[in-house]
């Protein structure tokens, strides 16, 4: 890691400009890292409103504006170098050092996750059609481990280029998916009739929740998400057909996704039911994927306190 000091005068104003860097190592393919980043650079434009933050560049993405940045971060920017890539975080005016180097080492390790494992060769796709906060972070981040090469979350499926999209223009385009090995959370897990047709010979995990803790869990994810951005995005007001919180409306859409997926898979052995937090994860996943159970514990991740 490197920091740089820049000092500029403005009359009788100095201020300091740092530029941080991180290495993050890079297990991945040059098709998956540009496929990441990619898929990188519609997340963060997603998140940005109706603005474009995020670029591609020939060796990685740069932006200015990145909503889940404080705002005292100018520019950020990933390069790519050989089997590594590099994290720039360039600060506006008189920053805490500590500050600046633990949001610096937060983001490596966000990053590290996606782009530092190894892949192998996955016979069919995985799709995980849990609803969201079943757990689909921490599926996706085992399949990552057991090799598959895995996203979370991509609402350029339906065609929601930010949160402010107009979900009544929604169009489906598998054409960005299809370099994944698995995908999970929205629209993937409402989408699962059309993915089981487009998709012949797939694999379904769908994780499960008991639905009081699942409300309680999902109402204060989307209260965080208005309390950042103002609305309720794009995907989520696609998904359950309102714009504004709903308690009732939120259960009743949850539990027909568990009817209509039990349903739709009555006698088939291709998915997977799995309670993360009441099973042995990786025996059920592994036995059920036929892959060696790794030796090291199950990612439970986005666990509220």
């Amino acid at each position: 890691m490197a920091q740089l000091f820049f000092l500029l005068q403005f009359g009788q104003r100095r201020a300091v400009i740092m530029i941080v860097t991180r290495l993050i190592p890079n297990s991945l393919s040059r098709k998956q890292t540009n496929a990441v980043i990619r898929d990188i650079c519609r997340s963060i434009n997603y998140e940005s409103l109706d603005k474009v933050v995020a670029r591609i560049t020939s060796t990685g993405f740069v932006c200015s504006g990145w909503a889940s940045l404080p705002r005292w971060i100018d520019i950020a920017e990933l390069r790519m170098a050989d089997n590594e890539l590099i994290l720039s975080l360039s600060t506006k005016f008189d920053m805490d050092f500590d500050e600046v180097n633990k949001l610096a080492n937060g983001l490596a390790a966000q990053l590290t996750d996606l782009f530092n494992y190894k892949t192998q060769f996955f016979p069919q796709k995985v799709f995980c059609i849990g609803w969201p906060k079943t757990g689909t972070t921490s599926i996706t981040q085992a399949l990552r481990i057991l090799g598959l090469f895995s996203w979370h979350f991509s609402p350029w499926v339906i065609g929601c280029s930010s949160f402010s999209s107009d979900v009544s223009k929604v169009s489906l385009n598998f054409d960005s998916i299809a370099e994944y090995d698995a995908l999970a959370d929205l629209p993937i897990c409402v989408l699962f009739r059309e993915l089981d047709m487009s998709f012949p010979g797939s694999k379904f995990i769908f994780t499960t929740r008991p639905v009081e803790s699942w409300i309680n869990s999902a109402i204060s994810d989307i209260e965080n998400s208005i309390d950042r951005t103002g609305s309720m995005h794009a995907a989520v007001r696609w998904a359950y057909g309102i714009n504004s919180i709903d308690r009732e409306v939120f259960i009743n859409r949850y539990t027909l996704h568990q009817k209509l997926v039990s349903e739709y898979f009555s006698g088939r052995s291709d998915i997977l039911f799995i309670d993360l937090n009441e099973e042995n994860p990786w025996q059920r996943l592994c036995g059920f994927l036929n892959l060696p159970i790794p030796d090291e514990p199950f990612p439970f991740l986005n666990r509220r306190k």
